[in-house]
């Protein structure tokens, strides 16, 4: 189907711990072609996942970025961590991205451990499709249905199944198109190749089909009266109302596949390209005016990087940023594409694209940038509120101040972080999400800020009182 090219998008990839989503954004690069080699979670070697404590958890523990192309049209990916100690990650990409593709597993006793991303989703009205990934499996086939069941229960829309897998024992060989009832076999590496639809499916897929059909012309009544006369629609109308449904969150997309194995990630892309929303209509969700000529850029997250130093990832909402300008009263100072690890120079970002801004150490994540001499203060998700601490303190001997200024960082880059100097103790004390999230801040200082601590669990200010009179 002819597309005119779109202006850049970005796409989060969230959902539960262990889904599969570092293996989607490597499939996803792979497919793109900015990949000559996939790496997998098991060997380390993955676009995402660099820092050395999520390769050695095997987990993803900050947001890892991708910005490729594919069909001569930009596409920025996030990959989120899934583990609930790490949510704060999960905001900055979901607020700035056009759609989000929800990563879950074939199993219907795991579906409720994407309720916290489906219902954050659902309150701000953020367009997602849901990929069921690892579907090459024993029995995965048998708990689709179930699990997409079961994730309905955590949906505030309906969720709407765009392909039915076919699995020839524990392998996932590919799937039939519910719209266009086509089978397709997946190719590693190049396009889907044309089969015909198995007879041992036929009937589930006139199933499938038939309530993917309802639920498109519940979208529109005129299509709903011809459903009930039996009149079926036309492809190009199911599209333009699949389409529609997916950009006013009305409905969510369920495709099917194993990242693993790049089963499914074309499909994923086509879908992503012929109807996610662009960037104009995401800023318009977030209530920022898109239109007119000025620069207005989002920070959605702050990192400090080695060798680098102190970098704030931006979506630009309007206008074009050039290396070196001004913006809220701070200059530009090296503006980088990003790549996992890798970061490409570039001269100017224009529009709905992701890009780091070099050394503007005064602005923070959730600012706007305007050519004004100060950032806007525009609405951001406030941070979770902590729920575990530890007291810190320098290992060595005359390290304290240099603690001080890693711990800085770390709450710069981690706002569910909180610090506080206890004055009843004397101690330092971090607050944070649970052990994972403390454990690897202890680790960071080390690796990335080169400062060792002792952490232990902070002392009770025990305090007496009288409790009755006496006489003496």
């Amino acid at each position: 189907m002819p597309k005119n090219p779109s202006a850049p998008r970005a796409a989060a990839i969230v959902g539960p711990f262990m889904s599969g989503k570092t293996s989607v954004l490597e499939g996803l690069a792979f497919a793109c072609g900015a990949l000559s080699r996939k790496g997998s979670v098991r060997e380390g070697n993955t676009l995402g996942d660099c820092s050395p404590e999520a390769r050695q958890r095997q987990m993803s523990l900050d947001t890892s970025v991708a910005t490729v192309t594919y069909m001569d049209e930009s596409w920025t990916f996030m990959d989120c961590p899934g583990s609930v100690e790490f949510q704060q990650e999960v905001t900055g990409p979901l607020m700035v991205c056009d759609a989000a593709i929800v990563v879950v597993e074939p199993d219907p006793t795991r579906a409720m451990m994407a309720a916290p991303v489906l219902n954050f989703l659902q309150a701000r009205k953020i367009p997602h499709l849901v990929f069921v990934n690892k579907m090459d499996g024993a029995n995965t086939a048998a708990n689709l249905r179930p699990t997409l069941e079961a994730l309905q229960a955590w949906s505030g829309v309906p969720l709407v199944l765009r392909e039915y897998p076919i699995n020839e024992g524990d392998h996932l060989k590919g799937y039939v198109d519910l719209v266009l009832e086509r089978a397709f076999h997946f190719n590693q590496g190049h396009e889907d190749s044309r089969v015909d639809i198995p007879a041992n499916l036929k009937d589930e897929v006139t199933l499938a089909r038939q309530e993917m059909l309802e639920a498109v012309c519940g979208l529109d009544d005129v299509l709903m009266e011809k459903l009930l006369l039996e009149e079926l629609p036309s492809l190009e109308k199911i599209y333009e109302t699949l389409a529609m449904g997916f950009q006013t969150n009305q409905i969510v997309p369920v495709l099917v596949g194993s990242a693993e194995k790049d089963g499914g990630m074309l499909r994923l892309l086509k879908l992503l390209r012929h109807e996610a929303p662009e960037y104009t209509a995401t800023a318009a969700r977030n209530e920022i005016p898109a239109e007119g000529g000025e620069v207005l850029a989002q920070v959605w997250k702050t990192v400090h990087a080695q060798h680098i130093g102190k970098q704030n990832y931006v979506r630009v909402w309007r206008g074009h940023i050039a290396d070196g300008a001004t913006l809220a009263g701070v200059r530009v100072s090296g503006m980088n594409k990003l790549l996992g690890q890798k970061q490409d120079k570039i001269a100017k970002a224009v529009a709905g694209e992701i890009v780091a801004l070099g050394r503007m150490d005064p602005i923070k994540t959730g600012e706007v940038l305007t050519l004004d001499a100060s950032p806007l203060a525009l609405a951001w998700p406030e941070q979770p509120q902590p729920v575990m601490p530890i007291s810190l303190k320098a290992a060595k001997s005359g390290e304290e101040v240099k603690l001080s200024s890693a711990l800085a960082k770390l709450l710069e880059e981690d706002l569910s972080f909180h610090l506080e100097q206890n004055v009843e103790t004397q101690e330092r004390v971090l607050w944070g999400q649970g052990e994972i999230h403390l454990k690897n801040a202890v680790a960071r200082l080390k690796s990335k800020y080169n400062v060792e601590v002792t952490s232990e669990k902070p002392l009770v200010p025990y305090r007496e009182t009288i409790k009755k009179s006496c006489e003496i």
